[in-house]
């Protein structure tokens, strides 16, 4: 259980003294032992220390998946530092623009994207000699390192997607990631023995809470990959014989889809969730139908850590659903005035929990509007049915106006999705005369489709204002590293 002076980096030594010779992380053909993984942390701790004598420094993590971007969370953690975590995929000026925000004096990351880094780095003004390094966990001198850390301030800087806006900074403490991580091992069950796949980018809540963290404080083994690729995954499930899989929509689409020459034996696992956009219950069921499980929905939030999962032993009977919340975590269904909706009827998702932030670093403003009184309002519009499961069903900024109606752009995809030569899609809305909009439909198709067919499927299925009168086709549309659709690019 988490204590008021316990931090990421004690519990995991905890664990590691615990598990000593036990797997920790199998890296490609590179295996560290839970006490092996400790010592370069401890090792990579006292190299950081010197440089970042003050509790707080933000310090970035700029790399993959893998044994490097663990050891150096738990070091900044140990050497009282705070992780600012960085997809690799981010261009200098994405890079700089997060740098300036959240401080950072100090980048962890690779030999090939050291010189990027250090463009970024002077860019925001956080720029001197050494203040770049390039690591290597198999490297990290063997020599005990510091393991205390602020533990009232902020552990990790994080940035909410960005989908509706420009991102935020979330700061959250070790007691909001510990009371978290605590939570979801008990929900999850994961225990010593899962290996658990960390293919979703642990620079995001999702890979980093759900799959890194998640794993290591159970006890069980990590087995990351540098990026999702299906057959690397197919290859990986059975030889490594994994038994937790947490990724996103897309992952879990794609792989149902995939035709092999020979199947993959994917018996192994035993809890499929998917996280960070919404599943379509038809991805499920198709997962199921070529590998024999269901894929379950978790739902979360970059300020509030994991809110629900679909743990249900009949999962197939509430595939749409995300759950009921998770033991401590409360919810209420808002309506436009902030009042709690009746039963069955929908509204603004509010969430409380000791693992929510209190607010957006830096934006007194919108922390206002979307903190009071310990309750986050998601923005997320759902419901709770009579088991208290709770059911997304848009997001609250995405709805279009449309001749004076409210149109839910996920309804609309819900239809299209069923089209047989739809292979994805999503609704926006597109500015029109006197303050209204359109709606508009972009597609990935599997064959050759045209406008009119799309229009003519819509109609019966979707009353007429909510009938796309803009569709669009495309070879891909543009996501997030973690499977989020990128609206403002559609």
């Amino acid at each position: 259980m988490t204590t008021n002076a316990e931090t990421l980096a004690a519990r995991f030594h905890t664990v590691a003294a615990r598990r000593g010779a036990a797997p920790a992380v199998r890296d490609g053909e590179e295996e560290w032992s839970y006490a092996g993984l400790a010592e370069a942390v401890d090792g990579l701790a006292a190299r950081i220390a010197p440089e970042a004598p003050d509790p707080g420094a933000r310090i970035a993590v700029v790399c993959p998946n893998g044994a490097g971007f663990v050891t150096a969370f738990f070091a900044i953690l140990g050497a009282g530092g705070v992780v600012v975590p960085l997809n690799p995929a981010l261009q200098e000026r994405e890079l700089t623009e997060i740098m300036r925000d959240a401080g950072v004096s100090r980048v962890l990351t690779t030999r090939d994207l050291q010189p990027r880094c250090e463009a970024a780095l002077r860019a925001a003004g956080g720029g001197r000699e050494g203040a770049v390094m390039a690591i290597d966990a198999a490297r990290a001198p063997r020599v005990a390192g510091p393991r205390s850390a602020a533990v009232a301030g902020p552990a990790v800087c994080l940035y909410s997607s960005g989908s509706t806006g420009r991102p935020k900074r979330v700061e959250r403490t070790h007691a909001n990631l510990l009371w978290e991580a605590d939570r979801l091992i008990a929900a999850l069950g994961l225990r010593p023995g899962d290996q658990v796949l960390g293919v979703t980018p642990f620079s995001h809540v999702n890979g980093l809470m759900r799959s890194m963290v998640g794993a290591l404080l159970a006890g069980a083994t990590l087995v990351p990959l540098a990026q999702f690729e299906r057959g690397a995954v197919a290859r990986a499930i059975p030889e490594r014989g994994i038994s937790v899989f947490i990724g996103v929509p897309f992952m879990f689409g794609m792989l149902a889809e995939t035709r092999w020459p020979r199947s993959p034996d994917f018996s192994s696992l035993r809890l499929c969730l998917s996280a960070s956009a919404p599943l379509p219950p038809d991805t499920s069921r198709g997962f199921h139908g070529r590998y024999g499980m269901y894929v379950r929905q978790l739902y979360g939030t970059t300020e509030t850590g994991s809110i629900a999962a679909n743990l249900d032993a009949r999962v197939e009977d509430g595939l749409a659903t995300v759950g009921p919340p998770l033991p401590g975590v409360e919810v209420r269904i808002l309506s436009e005035s902030g009042a709690p909706v009746r039963e069955g009827e929908t509204g603004e998702i509010a969430v409380r929990s000791p693992g929510t932030a209190h607010g957006y670093a830096g934006r007194p403003d919108e922390s206002q509007h979307a903190f009071d009184s310990g309750w986050f309002r998601t923005g997320d519009i759902g419901g709770r049915d009579s088991r208290g499961r709770l059911s997304i069903v848009g997001r609250k900024s995405l709805f279009i106006n449309r001749a004076g109606y409210k149109v839910n752009p996920y309804e609309v995809e819900e239809v299209l999705a069923r089209h047989p030569k739809v292979r994805e899609v999503a609704v926006t809305g597109l500015a029109a005369e006197y303050g209204d909009e359109k709606v508009k439909a972009v597609l990935v198709v599997r064959e050759p489709c045209d406008a009119r067919e799309i229009v003519e499927f819509c109609r019966g299925r979707l009353a007429d204002f909510k009938v796309p009168s803009v569709v669009e086709f495309r070879e891909a549309l543009p996501q997030s590293a973690t499977g989020k659709i990128l609206r403002a690019e559609i």
